[in-house]
């Protein structure tokens, strides 16, 4: 393999490592799900009440534990 070839590879050996850990934690990401199960319509989702309280400023006044 010449120096230009070579050099070229290279170059695009970032993107494909990017590429390749994208694939790889959508995979894993997808095992997750499947062995958490389906989610039911019905069943509540958790949601931390810091985060809620930044998307709906002022819906929670107070929580108590």
């Amino acid at each position: 393999m010449d120096a230009k070839r070579f050099l070229a590879l290279a170059n695009r050996t970032p993107a494909y490592d990017g590429a390749m850990t994208a694939v790889v934690a959508a995979e894993q990401q997808k095992e997750q799900s499947a062995q958490n199960g389906p989610v039911s319509p019905d069943q509540p989702q958790q949601v931390d009440v810091d985060a809620m309280n930044l998307i709906v400023p002022g819906l929670i006044e107070r929580a108590e534990v």
